[in-house]
């Protein structure tokens, strides 16, 4: 049986190493996500890029594009460092160095966080509907949770053109 990489609240309740704790865990989760992530792209065959399961819909390289932009605006809010511009190519080779980049800046940045601020460091995202304050660690579920939906979608993707997708990783 697979174990979750994320403590249960009670389990570390008035536990004085929390944050630390909570980075830890959320560290091996990201890793185990992060591979996913990659063996789905590399699943793709190179003249697969382009495939678009319908117009309204973006191709396999613009969502996988749409992670690691994604991930730069993420990296962008905690660091204040200006994100990348969203490539537009439908190249594999091009697509995966670009995806390595931003995901290689993300970890930095979240690599830099201090453990014991992660719940208290507030950054302000400019949104139509005013700003919004963002904790560290908002931004780091932010993060996750966005490139597991997208990574997901690029799961049914393969599917769509009959190539079994990876085996999941916890």
């Amino acid at each position: 049986m697979a174990q979750n990489a994320f403590p249960s609240v009670a389990t570390i309740a008035g536990d004085n190493n929390f944050e630390k704790n909570f980075m830890s865990a959320f560290l091996k989760r990201w890793e185990g996500m992060r591979m996913h992530t990659f063996e789905v792209f590399e699943a793709m065959p190179d003249s697969q890029f382009g495939f678009q399961p319908t117009k309204e819909v973006k191709s396999f390289a613009k969502l996988c594009s749409h992670i690691g932009l994604s991930l730069d605006i993420y990296a962008e809010m905690i660091d204040g460092t200006p994100r990348e511009e969203q490539i537009e190519s439908v190249e594999k080779s091009v697509v995966l160095t670009t995806l390595q980049n931003q995901f290689e800046r993300f970890e930095n940045t979240m690599n830099s966080l201090n453990p014991d601020d992660v719940f208290t460091g507030i950054h302000k995202l400019d949104t139509r509907d005013g700003d919004i304050d963002f904790y560290d660690y908002d931004i780091l579920m932010l993060a996750y949770n966005h490139s597991v939906h997208h990574k997901g979608q690029a799961t049914t993707y393969l599917r769509l053109k009959e190539i079994a997708p990876p085996q999941y990783r916890f």
